[in-house]
């Protein structure tokens, strides 16, 4: 259900907000973690956690090793400024969900050992991160 505002614009209601909302965790080593669901080609759904780098202006890097089992289509390689220095990297194209939201997203490969999340997937929403309780919440 969307509602309005008097001004004509939509929002989502305070139910709404809360069905997408996500809970993290901030690890032994100060990493700001989310659980993800990413679905295999074959519908099987993996849930892994998610480093948040909100330095990365994309949408989001799996590790290699996780492309193959899910099946997700490689659309090839470009090369990318990965910090200091530029590095080739293939493009997946896959399915995954943030908060119940299921959506096709375009994802470069890495070598991580986290998926690692950025900007992109993240934008429009609000993101809370409580260091002195450990919370983490994506609305």
């Amino acid at each position: 259900m969307v509602a309005y505002s008097e001004e004509g614009s939509a929002s989502l209601t305070e139910r709404e907000k809360q069905n997408r909302s996500v809970r993290g965790r901030i690890d032994e080593s100060g990493k700001v973690l989310l659980p993800i669901i990413l679905v295999a080609s074959d519908g099987l759904e993996i849930e892994v956690e998610a480093l948040i780098n909100l330095q990365f202006g994309g949408a989001m890097v799996i590790p290699e090793d996780l492309t193959s089992p899910l099946g997700w289509r490689c659309l090839g390689a470009r090369r990318v400024q990965a910090g200091s220095e530029v590095v080739r990297m293939n493009h997946y194209i896959g399915m995954m969900s943030l908060g119940g939201e299921l959506k096709n997203v375009v994802v470069l490969g890495g070598a991580k050992t986290h998926p690692v999340l950025g900007q992109r997937l993240m934008s429009g929403r609000k993101l809370t991160v409580d260091f002195q309780n450990g919370i983490v919440i994506l609305e």
